[in-house]
Formats: C-alpha cells, sequence, structure tokens
C-alpha cells in the first residue's frame, strides 16, 4: 500500500528547500581548504601561468589518484546540478561549473608549494561534476523531493537555519578524516619530544588529561545538543544523536583503517577519551529532556567551551613524530589532516550562530531567522 504524507503536511504551504544550495556553499569550503592547504608558501616560479592548459597530459597515471579526483567533484555536480532550476541543462551546467571551478583551482596551484597544476585534474574532476550532474536530475526528480520534504516537515524544526544546520552538521564529519586527532576530540596528543609549557596546577600531567578529557566530553555534548534542538520531536532525539555519534565513529574507524599503519589503528583512542565519553554521556542523559531552546543555549556553552580547551592546549603537532602512524605518503596526510584541522576549527563557531539563530529567532515556526 503507497504511503502518503501526513495529513497536516499537505494542509499547509511547506516552504521550498534551500538545503542543495547551502551543501553547494559547504562543499565548495571543502573543496578550497584541500586544494589551498597550508596557505603558506606561495611563490611564482617564473613559467608561463597559462601554459599548463595545452601541455600534453602527463604520461603518468595513477588510477587512485584520478579516481580521488573524480570522486571529489561529484559533490560539486549534484549541488550544482540542484541548484539549477532547468532540469534539461542542470547536467551540463553542472560540468561546466566543476571545470571552470578546476581550472581556477589547478591555476592557483602552481603559485603553492608542492602542488603541481594539471590539465589532466580538470578533465577528471570536470567528469566528476558530470557524474554528479547527472546525479541531480534523479534527486531534483518529483517523488525524491517529496520524500525530503515529507522528511524534513515530520522530522526536523521549520526555518532556513534548521536546514543550514544539516548542512554544518554533515560537515562535522569531515573533522574526524584524521585518525591522529582523538575521537571527538578538539586537542593534539603529545608525541614526540617533549614540549616544555607552564601548567596552572602542581600536576602538569593530571592537566593534560584533564584537558584532553575535558575536550572530548564539550564536543560530545555540544554536537548532540546541535543535533537535538534540531529535531521536531523530543522522542526522535535520542536515536537522532545515536545515529550522529555511530556516524562519526565509523568515519573514524574508515580513515583510520585507510590512513594508519596496522598497529596504530587505534591511535585515536585513549583512556582519556573513554573517561570524557562516559562523563558527556552521563549529561546528556539528563540535558537532552530540556525544553529545546534551553537545549540550544546548553550547546552553545559547550561548543565555546570545548573551543576554550583548545585554546588553552599547551602542545602543538610534530609532524616528525606522527608521520611513522602513516601508511600513506605525506600528500594525503597533509591534505585530510589539514582539511579535518582547518573545519575543526571553525565548525564550532557555525555551530554556535545557527544555535543562537534559533534560539533568538522570533515566533516557532518561522521560515526566517
Amino acid at each position: 500500500m503507497r504511503a502518503f504524507p501526513p495529513i497536516a503536511y499537505l494542509a499547509r504551504d511547506v516552504a521550498p528547500s534551500r538545503v542543495s544550495r547551502f551543501f553547494l556553499i559547504c562543499y565548495l569550503l571543502v573543496i578550497l581548504v584541500v586544494s589551498f592547504y597550508p596557505f603558506s608558501g606561495w611563490r611564482f616560479t617564473g613559467e608561463p601561468v597559462l601554459a599548463f592548459y595545452t601541455y600534453p597530459l602527463p604520461y603518468y597515471f595513477t588510477l587512485f589518484d584520478n579516481l580521488v579526483n573524480v570522486l571529489a567533484y561529484v559533490p560539486v555536480g549534484v549541488g550544482v546540478g540542484l541548484t539549477v532550476r532547468k532540469r534539461g541543462i542542470s547536467w551540463l551546467v553542472a560540468a561546466v561549473a566543476g571545470a571552470l571551478l578546476s581550472g581556477a583551482v589547478e591555476f592557483i596551484q602552481q603559485f603553492i608549494p608542492g602542488r603541481i597544476a594539471s590539465n589532466l585534474d580538470i578533465l577528471s574532476n570536470g567528469f566528476g561534476a558530470l557524474l554528479g550532474g547527472l546525479l541531480a536530475l534523479l534527486l531534483s526528480s518529483r517523488s525524491w523531493q517529496r520524500r525530503w520534504q515529507v522528511y524534513r516537515y515530520s522530522h526536523m524544526r521549520e526555518g532556513t537555519a534548521v536546514e543550514w544546520g544539516v548542512v554544518w552538521l554533515g560537515l562535522w564529519f569531515v573533522t574526524q578524516f584524521d585518525p591522529t586527532v582523538p575521537f571527538l576530540g578538539v586537542v593534539v596528543e603529545a608525541r614526540g619530544l617533549p614540549q616544555p609549557f607552564d601548567s596552572p596546577i602542581a600536576n602538569a600531567e593530571l592537566f593534560l588529561h584533564l584537558l584532553e578529557a575535558g575536550g572530548m566530553m564539550l564536543q560530545m555534548v555540544g554536537v548532540a545538543l546541535f543535533v537535538a534542538t534540531l529535531m521536531r520531536h523530543p522522542r526522535e532525539v535520542p536515536a537522532a544523536i545515536r545515529i550522529t555519534l555511530l556516524t562519526a565513529l565509523v568515519v573514524k574507524l574508515a580513515f583510520a583503517g585507510m590512513l594508519l599503519q596496522p598497529a596504530q589503528f587505534f591511535a585515536w583512542v585513549n583512556r582519556n577519551v573513554v573517561i570524557g565519553g562516559v562523563a558527556g554521556s552521563v549529561l546528556l542523559w539528563g540535558l537532552w529532556r530540556l525544553q529545546w531552546r534551553w537545549r540550544a543555549l546548553c550547546g552553545v556553552l559547550a561548543l565555546a567551551a570545548a573551543a576554550a580547551v583548545s585554546w588553552i592546549w599547551p602542545l602543538s603537532p610534530q609532524l616528525s613524530a606522527t608521520l611513522p602512524l602513516f601508511r600513506w605518503h605525506y600528500g594525503h596526510l597533509m591534505h585530510f589532516s589539514g582539511l579535518a584541522a582547518v573545519i575543526g576549527d571553525i565548525w564550532p563557531y557555525g555551530a554556535i550562530i545557527i544555535l543562537l539563530c534559533l534560539v533568538l529567532r522570533r515566533g516557532g515556526h518561522g521560515d526566517h531567522w
């Protein structure tokens, strides 16, 4: 028997979804971070800056690298294809937009040390955007659009800020791409040579343990309350939190298995992470029951405190000490670790802004901030 949308959904004018537009903006941020990290050491080699566009295709072909280049631009094609209203040409616009974006990125990369401007990458990226544009044709069909609208109305709170929150939550999973950073952690573990620092308490080791466990607890509580604030019905909050945290755990496990040496598979978990997780679970047991505006405010406080922990943390990453943990070469390590670090730095502030917009907006069901 065919399922019909809820009567309440059919009885009112539901605002069009802007998720595809917000997704495209956030994914462009990911592309730019990956492409230009570490944002330093820029130089001009003296070579003609446009010559690489017409070079013969490289004689070498690395299947993995080219596959990554194709897959990386599939979401770009999906975002552009869903944003363009004319379905007949949306796939073509997506392919052209992806190729133009890649051409601009490759042009800038010739001024970044360690990067090589490649016309083959432009072709691979453009093909990935084309695939994404074709996928967008399926996702933009009436049946898929209705499924999303019904799901959004049935399970999520209303408003533009909530849709921003859904996309911003998706961006948070990128912070788990670096398997050397503790799960849900906001600090970098001490590895390699000792780094002197001033401790506010006599036991400096205990100070580090408290920061690491506290950062894990606060990040867990902040993200969980962020998810809880987006949900329409309180009864669905525990399941939404569990799914979010389990998905993040799967992402962490996947990148640990892909990037780390087999003996270092669990480098991202330790006693402090476990203690912080248990403490965060105890706090959440009571906090998720609060009225949703109070949940949002508690989430703001937890995320702000987690950001403060990352400021206070006195140790800095030592690449020479972490390299032996990996089995991939430096380029991939730099890309994934840099992306996770940059997104991890900016994500709490975006989440705080979204939560405050939800709390401060007028009325309970408006579609605007």
